[in-house]
């Protein structure tokens, strides 16, 4: 006679051979509790009592996502040490450009402009900053960020001087005191998505905190404060801006230095890199492309990579863009 009762998906020494490979990874990577759960996307009540055996649910369905997490870090592990390690942050001439750019706007202080095409380097090169320098807040715009009181909001992230819920203009104050004084540098990544209002706010930090500014982002930006200077409320941004800086392409000692530090040292292989950083993404497209063609090479069993997986590796990535020769 049939059972009405279904076998558990998995035996108890089975559950238990889980929890310990679990704790065993918590040892080795040094991560909490609440991290793994955040990882499994199980929440946390759940993962802590599962694991220690107090679960009153099905402890088998949760024991099935556990297993499916663990086996993913081998899956991870895999394909990182598969991966070449790409070079640190490189000096190339236009990250100098820009560092000497931040390093004007913050101890000046000045208001400044980096504009350039993506992948140029410039974000690299403000993490660099900041990563450097004291009391340099950066913050990434996006669209949704179409107030005043949404780059406040990031601001106080930055600083942590009010709660939330507080007015913007408590919320504005506070951080004005907070800043002035401290030679510090407010450095906007995408900054095109910035409204006027939002500019207007962060002249208002200028003018009353006495920080630098940094407006970072395409070549809409500048036109932006350039094109708007004929108004009132834009002259008063335009006025202030001490040193901008532009770089519409990549510059091709900026290609050379990335292939320097790649280690890339045949003349085929650097041409057609040369051509693939000319393309839209410049100098991300490089990074892209040299890490999968080490990793194609490998596979070949090739002891190095070479024009094949190049042009192999920038048809994955762009989803089959030509390549053509082109005029130095």
């Amino acid at each position: 006679m049939p059972s009405d009762v279904a076998e558990p998906i998995m035996s108890a020494e089975d559950m238990a051979a889980i929890r310990e490979r679990v704790r065993a990874v918590m040892a080795e990577r040094k991560i909490t509790q609440a991290e793994i759960a955040r990882q499994i996307g199980m929440p946390y009540g759940t993962f802590t009592n599962w694991l220690g055996g107090t679960y009153k649910g099905r402890n088998e369905r949760v024991a099935e996502q556990v297993l499916s997490w663990l086996n993913s870090l081998a899956t991870q592990e895999r394909t990182r040490a598969m991966q070449p390690r790409a070079p640190a942050f490189v000096l190339t001439k236009t990250a100098e450009a820009i560092l000497a750019t931040l390093e004007h706007g913050q101890y000046t202080p000045e208001m400044v402009v980096i504009t350039g095409i993506p992948g140029v380097g410039k974000t690299s090169a403000a993490r660099w900053h900041a990563s450097r320098n004291p009391n340099v807040w950066m913050v990434t715009a996006e669209p949704a960020m179409s107030s005043p009181n949404a780059l406040l909001h990031a601001l106080n992230d930055e600083l942590r001087v009010e709660p939330a819920g507080v007015s913007a203009l408590r919320m504005s104050r506070s951080l004005m005191r907070k800043m002035a004084g401290s030679q510090g540098l407010i450095l906007i990544d995408e900054a095109q998505h910035l409204t006027s209002p939002t500019l207007d706010q962060l002249r208002s930090f200028f003018d009353i905190a006495g920080v630098g500014i940094a407006l970072m982002g395409n070549e809409h930006v500048y036109a932006r404060l350039e094109g708007g200077a004929r108004s009132a409320q834009y002259a008063q941004l335009f006025s202030r801006i001490g040193m901008p800086l532009r770089r519409p392409r990549v510059l091709k000692d900026d290609i050379e230095a990335l292939l320097d530090a790649w280690g890339v040292q045949g003349a085929a292989e650097r041409k057609l890199l040369h051509q693939i950083a000319r393309k839209p993404g410049a100098l991300r497209n490089v990074n892209k492309v040299v890490r999968m063609a080490h990793m194609l090479a490998g596979g070949d069993g090739a002891e190095a990579m070479g024009e094949g997986h190049i042009a192999m590796a920038w048809d994955r990535l762009s989803g089959g863009a030509a390549l053509q020769a082109e005029a130095a």
